[in-house]
């Protein structure tokens, strides 16, 4: 009884030889929630002019090809290469009008993360993730003539941001999918300044970046 109940068992288990494999290939899809937060300028109390502002995230897309490699029984180093679609907008609130800054991403993401999954139980396991990850936006308007009247912020062209996340492992028949909650937070400033009213009434912006990713692994 116990010997058949065994061979069950093992016989239930999908891939059962994946953790002995160094690489693993894949793609990856992830919808994204695109926030940002302000900080105001030192002296914007001092102003007369825009009173308040706003920020309003969008949701977006991530897509792209995921690469691991396996360094220890709980360890994966992961390589993600992606295109992200985001977008932020900055509304300002004048003492006659309300003016929105419309902020859009359309940039290449590469991602190095560190792995650490838990012990396999049948088809399932757990993971938590965490890494750095540097981004170069196609869409930035650093380098756009700027005017009094345009209401823009620009973010820089590159940047650096960290990401932490939790996972969840299904071993398939036919693949490894993963489920994955993980959040991004810019390093640095990501404004770029300029002397006009909407940019100059801001310090610092930190952008966030929240995702639900679906990665399909061979």
């Amino acid at each position: 009884m116990f010997y058949a109940s065994n061979v069950l068992a093992q016989g239930s288990e999908h891939r059962p030889n994946d953790d002995s494999r160094k690489w693993h290939f894949g793609i990856t899809i992830a919808p994204n929630f695109a926030k940002a937060k302000v900080t105001t300028a030192a002296d914007f109390y001092q102003r007369d002019s825009v009173r308040s502002i706003s920020t309003q995230g969008f949701a977006g897309l991530n897509f792209g090809g995921i690469a691991d490699y396996r360094i220890g029984r709980f360890f994966t180093v992961r390589y993600l290469p992606q295109i992200e679609f985001s977008q932020r907008n900055f509304t300002f609130s004048f003492a006659d009008r309300v003016q929105t800054a419309k902020t859009e991403t359309v940039s290449i993401n590469q991602c190095l993360l560190l792995k650490h999954h838990s012990v396999r139980h049948g088809n399932h396991r757990f993971y938590v993730i965490g890494g750095f990850r540097y981004t170069h936006d196609f869409q930035s308007n650093e380098n756009t003539v700027r005017s009094p009247n345009l209401p823009m912020v620009a973010f820089k062209a590159n940047s650096y941001y960290y990401e932490l996340g939790v996972g969840y492992d299904h071993f398939g028949l036919w693949s490894l999918i993963s489920t994955e909650i993980k959040m991004s937070n810019s390093l640095g400033n990501m404004l770029s300044p300029d002397p006009y009213i909407y940019a100059s009434s801001i310090s610092r912006i930190q952008a966030r970046l929240f995702q639900i990713s679906f990665h399909f692994h061979n």
